[in-house]
């Protein structure tokens, strides 16, 4: 997530068959002059906000997406670091397809969901209250959460990298499960099996559903319960990490 949003990561083909996104309402003003006559219909103050940012921040003058410098020129614009959450609520908003750069259509979208903004600190405040608001309602997090997987795929792939996994976990759900977050992340690293074939969505979806229903300690975990195996040997590793704790105390 670093590489992509900042100018590290190589550019990959889009992938097609992005979510349907909410068409953009456009609410135009007339003027009258004189005898009747009307002037040309303004456009709202929020999507010709949008479209300048848009034409600052992309690649060239005849491009129609915003890469990786002009993310990080975004970034420094908004006064966001490219690796904060903000910048995945940003894509996420947007129904961004690749990392590290948003196309003039999905930049414009981005209208429906943060609204009628006319300066970068209003849209840095947009995506915070969106971050927190994902935090307290339960649906609009495992939304974000699935979003932040497919973002995070490589082409053709169905698995994300452990390294991806690691970084949205802490950016995604440290902040509701920390001891959760910190131990799952320890564990993905060494689990050798995990870190050759990736993390896939089924196992994504349900890591999410796990911080909320099973406590730190594992000790309310049913064995027989319908969890992936690569929970199941979560839970028998940190149960062996408890009991070696003990052991030193």
């Amino acid at each position: 997530f670093q590489e992509g949003v900042s100018a590290a990561a190589a550019p990959r083909r889009r992938r097609g068959g992005t979510a349907s996104r909410r068409s953009m309402i456009n609410r135009m003003r007339k003027s009258s002059y004189g005898s009747g006559a009307t002037s040309k219909p303004a456009k709202p103050a929020s999507t010709a906000f949008y479209e300048e940012l848009f034409n600052r921040f992309k690649d060239s003058e005849d491009s129609d997406s915003i890469g990786p410098d002009g993310m990080e020129k975004l970034c420094e614009a908004i006064d966001v670091d490219p690796a904060d959450v903000l910048m995945l609520v940003f894509a996420w908003c947007l129904g961004a397809s690749q990392m590290g750069y948003f196309s003039r259509e999905e930049w414009l979208s981005a209208v429906a969901k943060l609204g009628d903004v006319t300066s970068e600190a209003e849209l840095k405040e947009r995506a915070e209250e969106i971050h927190k608001s994902s935090l307290r309602e339960p649906e609009a997090l495992r939304e974000l959460h699935q979003f932040a997987h497919k973002f995070c795929r490589e082409e053709r792939k169905k698995n994300i990298d452990v390294g991806s996994a690691r970084i949205m976990l802490k950016l995604l759900l440290e902040p509701l499960y920390e001891e959760h977050v910190e131990s799952l992340s320890r564990f993905l690293e060494q689990h050798a099996e995990v870190g050759k074939r990736g993390v896939s969505m089924d196992e994504w979806t349900m890591l999410l559903q796990f911080c909320r229903e099973i406590s730190p300690d594992c000790d309310n975990f049913q064995d027989d319960g319908a969890w992936p195996l690569l929970l199941d040997d979560y839970v028998e590793w940190r149960r062996e990490e408890t009991e070696r704790e003990r052991e030193r105390e």
